[in-house]
């Protein structure tokens, strides 16, 4: 799972670079027989939570087994190199992995798809505070 950088952190073009890495990745590791998502960092609290992701900045990544309730984070940098390196080290059976953090992976809703439009700031009306 790719934890990416909400939109007005990153903008359409840095998001598109991350996912045509990833998607190289997966093409790469095609083999292993690997689902791949990503998601917007911060969309979905519980399930980083879960996978102790956040805290840290986004991009994260996590390799997640779902029937053994385990997860591998990602621990070295978000580029193609160290998504690499980590996705080898999983597919030799190497690398760190811990328990998901809740006896249940948390229930997703669903967010409307990315229109793969740059972020928009929403601008507030000010308010006259002095009365």
């Amino acid at each position: 799972i790719g934890f990416l950088p909400q939109l007005l952190d990153c903008q359409a073009r840095c998001r598109n670079d991350y996912l045509a890495m990833l998607k190289q990745a997966a093409e790469k590791y095609k083999r292993s027989g690997w689902g791949w998502l990503w998601v917007e960092g911060g969309a979905y609290p519980r399930l980083e939570e879960a996978l102790d992701v956040g805290g840290f900045g986004y991009p994260a990544m996590t390799a997640l087994n779902t029937r053994k309730k385990m997860f591998s984070l990602l621990k070295g940098s978000f580029g193609e190199t160290g998504v690499n390196e980590y996705l080898r080290a999983l597919s030799f059976g190497k690398g760190s992995t811990a328990p998901i953090r809740s006896k249940e992976l948390p229930t997703l809703k669903t967010n409307d798809p990315w229109d793969g439009q740059d972020g928009k700031v929403i601008e507030e009306e000010e308010i006259d505070l002095s009365e």
